[in-house]
């Protein structure tokens, strides 16, 4: 089990604010996802969990059973805010990004790298993953155009420190899941 957070975007404030959910600044949720990985952890781990925070609170409480991976299943969180990439440095396991252009994925990568260099943390035991959509193409497109579609966008997209591939693409296409599959393998 991977359990993947993150603190929502512009596109998450339509969805909570149509069902009357507040949608606080950005240091807000981030601050509330510290929290929320804070008591997850604990309650993974410790035989009893109490926590007080500015956000949340529990007292004494209990989590049966416990998690089977060790010490507890894997944090990933999904984002491209400076901020939310300091949170990963600190206690997350892997990073889900983006929307990012190749330029942006490099300064975002930069700074994730000075981060993990300022609190002793080995860069690579963070994982990295892409989550995104991939342009449909022709409906007629051979399959060898399709891969080669999707290739490209990935290199767009991604860098060498990728290590997952979330996509989403219009299954119509000529073997998509294939073709979507045997792209990542040319680039990784």
């Amino acid at each position: 089990m991977i359990v993947g957070l993150g603190v929502g975007d512009r596109l998450s404030r339509n969805e909570l604010t149509t069902y009357g959910y507040r949608f606080p600044p950005t240091n807000e949720r981030i601050a509330r996802l510290r929290e929320t990985i804070q008591i997850l952890k604990s309650m993974w781990t410790e035989a009893e969990s109490s926590f007080e925070g500015k956000h949340f609170r529990i007292s004494h409480a209990h989590n049966y059973p416990k998690p089977k991976q060790r010490p507890h299943p894997p944090v990933w969180i999904g984002g491209k805010h400076h901020k939310l990439l300091d949170v990963i440095v600190e206690m997350a396991d892997g990073w889900n990004y983006w929307g990012l252009t190749r330029g942006e994925l490099a300064e975002r990568e930069s700074y994730l790298l000075s981060k993990c260099a300022k609190v002793d943390r080995k860069p690579e035991s963070i994982i990295k993953s892409w989550a995104g959509a991939l342009p449909a193409g022709r409906k007629d497109a051979a399959y060898s155009e399709v891969v080669e579609g999707f290739k490209a966008e990935l290199l767009k997209r991604t860098d060498s420190r990728t290590d997952y591939f979330i996509g989403s693409f219009e299954a119509t296409l000529p073997r998509a899941y294939e073709a979507f599959a045997e792209a990542v393998k040319s680039i990784v």
